[in-house]
């Protein structure tokens, strides 16, 4: 059975617009609209392009496709007929459409993506259909919910809030106060008013935020959703864009560490409930890897599985999985994130030559970057099918030097632009990992889950609380893991800095024409396209 799974809405603070298509329960391609529009999160919109894209890769046309899976259920039976019109119009075939609840998409994602067998599913996040958590259990093929948690007791808008005092921007920027939180003292600003955990769960006091009533859109990212009680508690709001003093670096320090202790008393409690040892874990709140490292560390936990496409990208994953699940059978396990489209050598060739740019043909390209890399030099790293999620897992990947201590300032200073106390990832061979970084997994090869590094010989992934967000890579992946091997050979070990191919504020690149635009348009100093360099 052909499905098509879909993200996004037709209101503004819908976002992370994403295509998925499955067939006979394989994932064939997952797309995010924004890598081909070119606009972050692509919000407020249906998916287009990235429809036609997953088509494309999988060689299928509408008239195919079987299904239509999405979120949505309780929007009532207008979006549907809206959902229809837009198939028709823009497909001219509109196949059977049916509507999930958002958080089992979210959980469906998950846990038919883990492979496990039996496992606690925890979805958190803003809101979606009403709901801002939502715990589930995973037998077999059924998923089970256990509970929901109404958007007015919300974790992931109490975190947005305190991103937006602290000058960023709410429902996008939550991972800048994650990475600014070990820059603070938790234990000098106390923000326990905010949540009581007195009884089971937690209770978000809404006193200090909008109010966001069931039914009520959001206000935009530009509209406080603090107010003036918060105000009147803490002090005022840092000016976005102003300097970061110390009292907004313990305030997210306060609040990250808030967050883990609500997180870890919610999967304390889902473990008594049920005495599960395995743990799924998906929505915007899951994309936090320092809670996620909190809650590995948990002496009950066996494992936990994180949606690498832990956004609401996600959803459209969940939805199609679900759908499977239903009509059809039970998803394959979730095997990487490569799942976009992968450019043949020809057409890597005929499109730089298009475009008017030099380069020569290498033969191998695995063993060239890692000499690059090895020389201090940063490149881009554009090899096999793109990711599908936020993370850069080794083929739209900016690389450079783990073991350079003036790594991380040189790709802010000349391709990133971004913010300085921002940290940079690792990539590593799985064969290494241990040997670097302290935890009780045995790999992460997501970038979901903070560790400790072992030592201080890898200053340019290592974050000032010495923990880094790491990506195991095996010999599945052969030419991401030949090149660290080869870095790995003239080195210590096999581990480079891996970050996202892309200028700040820019969705990550997906076609070559992107990689060339963000090469020459800023310090990068090769670009490795298949078996292509190019130089300035």
């Amino acid at each position: 059975m052909i499905i098509l799974g879909i993200n996004g809405g037709v209101r503004l603070g819908y976002q992370d617009v994403s295509a998925v298509l499955i067939r006979d329960g394989k994932v064939l391609a997952a797309v995010e609209e924004e890598r081909l529009s070119r606009i972050k999160h692509s919000p407020g919109q249906l998916p287009y392009r990235s429809i036609n894209e997953v088509l494309s890769i999988a060689g299928l046309q509408m008239r195919d496709v079987e299904l239509v899976a999405t979120h949505g259920n309780t929007w009532g039976s207008g979006y549907e007929a809206v959902l229809e019109r837009y198939f028709k119009y823009t497909f001219n075939a509109s196949p059977k459409i049916i509507r999930y609840h958002h958080h089992l998409c979210h959980a469906a994602s998950a846990y038919y993506a883990s492979g496990y067998d039996e496992a606690m599913v925890l979805t958190m996040d803003a809101s979606g259909d009403g709901d801002s958590m939502q715990r589930a259990i995973g037998r077999g093929s059924a998923l089970a919910i256990e509970e929901q948690v109404p958007r007015t007791n919300s974790l992931g808008i109490l975190y947005s809030m305190m991103t937006q005092f602290c000058g960023f921007t709410r429902d996008s920027d939550e991972y800048k106060l994650m990475g600014l939180a070990p820059y603070g003292n938790p234990n000098h600003v106390d923000l326990s008013f905010l949540v009581d955990l007195s009884g089971k769960g937690f209770e978000v006091n809404r006193h200090y935020m909008f109010s966001a009533e069931p039914g009520q859109p959001q206000p935009s990212r530009q509209q406080a959703i603090f107010n003036q009680s918060l105000i009147d508690e803490l002090g005022a709001p840092r000016i976005p864009g102003s300097g970061l003093s110390q009292f907004y670096k313990d305030v997210a320090a306060s609040t990250q560490r808030l967050l883990e202790e609500v997180l870890c008393k919610v999967v304390r409690e889902f473990h008594e409930d049920t005495d599960i040892r395995w743990l799924c874990l998906a929505g915007g709140v899951a994309l936090n890897c320092a809670a996620n490292k909190k809650i590995l560390e948990l002496d009950f936990i066996d494992d936990i599985f994180v949606q690498p496409a832990s956004s609401d990208a996600g959803i459209s994953l969940g939805a199609a999985y679900l759908a499977s699940t239903q009509f059809d059978r039970r998803p394959e396990r979730q095997v990487g994130t490569k799942l976009g489209r992968n450019y043949s050598e020809a057409e890597v060739t005929n499109q730089l030559s298009q475009l008017g740019i030099s380069f020569k043909t290498v033969e191998d390209p695995a063993v060239l970057a890692a000499d690059l890399i090895h020389q201090n030099k940063v490149i881009g790293w554009f090899n096999g099918r793109a990711e599908f999620g936020p993370r850069a897992l080794g083929s739209r990947s900016i690389l450079g030097s783990a073991t350079n201590p003036d790594m991380k300032e040189l790709i802010n200073r000349k391709i990133k632009f971004r913010e300085g106390f921002r940290p940079f990832c690792p990539s590593v061979i799985k064969e290494d990992f241990k040997k670097a970084f302290s935890s009780p997994a045995e790999g992460l090869p997501y970038m979901t889950v903070n560790v400790d590094v072992r030592s201080d010989r890898f200053p340019a992934i290592t974050h000032v609380n010495g923990t880094a967000r790491v990506q195991t890579v095996d010999d599945s992946d052969d030419s991401f893991h030949q090149l660290l091997k080869s870095v790995g050979e003239r080195q210590e070990l096999g581990m480079v800095v891996n970050t996202s191919f892309n200028r700040m504020g820019e969705p990550m690149v997906y076609s070559v024409r992107d990689a060339v635009s963000c090469f020459f348009g800023s310090g990068l100093d090769y670009l490795v396209i298949g078996r292509c360099m190019v130089s300035k």
